[in-house]
């Protein structure tokens, strides 16, 4: 069953919202950021962006999309797109994006336009559905989705739709938010309504990994990812004192970011109190 439905994501996209998350290379700097940015000099700058950006694109996938130029990778919930994008650009991938709202495609080929990649990329539809799946089966040389099979009470049968895009010996990388521990309990307090969105308990390790472990695919990483960002703390609706809280602790996490990458490096300090996210790449079966 999905806990969120079209028109919750039309709302979403209509709004301008962005699902790929926090400012990072793959995005556009706000104004007073551009400012930051010319005055710190770009290598500076990079060490204020998000800290998980860093391992992931840094560490993480390097070691598994370092021959990937020419593959044929989509995205399923893929707007607005920057993250597609930016796999392109950084790879060399062929980009591709399944999106089901009409406002979410349309941002999504919008971001495709704008870097130079073909906007035909972005198919509207329902990845979940038959008509998708039969178009499509087997297409793929990566696959991945962030932030999506955490709004599925039952994640069974949204994997399988994901494995059966991939080629054999395709990628699969999953990401989705932890909102446990630290994350939980401030989501509780003051956003409560996204409770009842997300699939809680997919995000304790050890289930989040169980999904993955049914012979069908070959677990290359599994894990907590992030250390610790004050991006997921978020509030509902956002008063005015709220709203100056949240922007306060977004500048004091550029802070963070430089402290934690000269701490911890390439490595990470992931636990389940504090880490953002959890992340998994597989290989499935096959030549």
């Amino acid at each position: 069953m999905r806990l969120t439905d079209r028109e919750y994501w039309e709302r979403h996209y209509a709004a301008g919202a962005a699902e790929d998350g926090p400012p990072s290379a793959a995005s556009e700097p706000s104004p007073r950021g551009s400012v930051l940015r010319r005055w710190l000099g770009q290598r500076a700058w990079a060490w204020t962006l998000p800290y998980d950006d860093y391992l992931l694109w840094n560490a993480i996938l390097p070691r598994h999309l370092g021959a990937a130029r020419g593959w044929k990778a989509i995205e399923i919930g893929s707007a607005p797109g920057r993250f597609m994008v930016k796999l392109a650009q950084t790879f060399g991938v062929v980009p591709f994006g399944v999106e089901y709202t009409a406002s979410g495609a349309r941002a999504n080929r919008e971001t495709f336009s704008a870097a130079g990649y073909d906007p035909a990329g972005v198919i509207e539809a329902d990845a979940l559905s038959a008509e998708f799946q039969a178009t499509h089966r087997g297409g793929f040389d990566v696959v991945l989705s962030r932030g999506f099979i955490e709004h599925f009470s039952d994640s069974g049968p949204v994997l399988e739709s994901h494995l059966a895009l991939l080629k054999p010996g395709g990628l699969l990388i999953v990401m989705i938010p932890n909102l446990r521990g630290i994350y939980g309990f401030w989501t509780w307090l003051f956003n409560r309504p996204q409770m009842a969105l997300h699939n809680r308990t997919m995000m304790r390790l050890d289930r989040f990994r169980a999904l993955f472990d049914d012979g069908a695919l070959q677990s290359l990483h599994c894990g907590y990812h992030g250390t610790f960002s004050f991006w997921l703390f978020t509030a509902e609706p956002p008063a005015r004192i709220m709203r100056h809280v949240l922007r306060a602790l977004i500048i004091v996490q550029r802070g963070l970011n430089v402290v934690l990458r000269a701490v911890f490096g390439a490595r990470g300090g992931e636990t389940a109190w504090f880490s953002p996210n959890l992340i998994f790449i597989g290989r499935k079966a096959g030549p």
